[in-house]
């Protein structure tokens, strides 16, 4: 890669990734996470700078809020991707916060990068955690964050932070894996509810066959009806409203075809998805897993109360 990469989100609108944070995103994160997933680390990298994978969570975003114009922070910004590709398409006020920390600098001075090669203020990502967002209370229309949560220390801290930095009226949308389904996300492979902590990394470990390290660190509590007592927690502090878990576009992809956001998921499951489609099931099998709290993922959407 000599040449930058443009990549087409909408007929005028582009992003330049210059080859220097492609470069960054394949030999850090990605290459952390390829023999986790047993995935290739261009892949891995491509899915973390993909256009289209922004540009689909924008249209699920816009259900539940209008994101033209709007004061938006991601909460685990990642490479920088999301926040420039709104700030483009939907002319944003976008900010985001990434740790600076081991594990997460490189993704931090990357997401600069790309910002400042895109024409914006690099300054828009902040070096922070969820668990202490610097920020006034009231700050934002938006609080937007995908596949974070569970990496955090305290979840129902970051949740509560996120709403403290909510206007009233404003909309928190997390995105997050269920530990009660059938399907682990970073490892790429079938699982069975998680009922206990210790069940993953013995899965990972005796069946799965992988290093269960990093399974330990998940927090592996998160799932419906965790998310339903975290949404009770801080409504203990501030006025909210739970309006989903996601269940409603859970059956939704299931009916129609499938996009999935990330192409190393859709290696693995495409093929399950579509004989279950084919079999004229979808509709009953994907309730029965709703029934169950059993659905993937989660799509926690918040409305912050006057």
């Amino acid at each position: 890669m000599n040449d930058a990469i443009a990549t087409t989100a909408e007929q005028d609108t582009r992003l330049i990734i210059p080859p220097a944070v492609f470069e960054t995103a394949l030999h850090s994160l990605a290459a952390f996470f390829a023999p986790i997933s047993r995935t290739s680390a261009h892949q891995i990298a491509s899915d973390f700078l993909n256009v289209e994978k922004s540009t689909r969570a924008a249209t699920i975003l816009q259900r539940y809020a209008p994101l033209k114009r709007a004061r938006l922070l991601e909460i685990g910004s990642g490479f920088g991707t999301n926040i420039t590709v709104w700030v483009k398409q939907f002319q944003i006020d976008g900010y985001g916060v990434e740790p600076e920390g081991i594990g997460f600098g490189d993704s931090f001075s990357a997401s600069r990068a790309l910002l400042q090669a895109n024409g914006l203020d690099p300054e828009r990502i902040i070096g922070a955690t969820g668990e202490s967002l610097p920020f006034p209370d009231a700050s934002f229309d938006i609080v937007y964050s995908s596949n974070v949560l569970e990496h955090t220390q305290q979840p129902v801290r970051v949740l509560s932070e996120a709403v403290r930095v909510l206007r009233p009226g404003g909309t928190l949308h997390f995105e997050m894996p269920n530990f009660l389904s059938y399907f682990e996300g970073h490892y790429l492979v079938v699982m069975p509810p998680i009922l206990w902590p210790s069940l993953l990394p013995a899965w990972v470990r005796y069946v799965c066959h992988r290093d269960p390290a990093f399974a330990r660190t998940l927090q592996t509590c998160i799932n419906p009806i965790w998310c339903r007592k975290a949404v009770k927690q801080v409504g203990q502090q501030y006025c909210v409203e739970l309006i989903s878990l996601g269940q409603d576009l859970f059956l939704e992809r299931l009916a129609k075809p499938f996009n999935f956001d990330m192409k190393q998921v859709a290696g693995k499951l495409a093929g399950v998805v579509s004989l279950i489609q084919r079999m004229n099931v979808a509709n009953w099998i994907g309730r029965s897993i709703v029934a169950a709290q059993g659905h993937y993922p989660i799509y926690l959407t918040l409305r912050r109360g006057p």
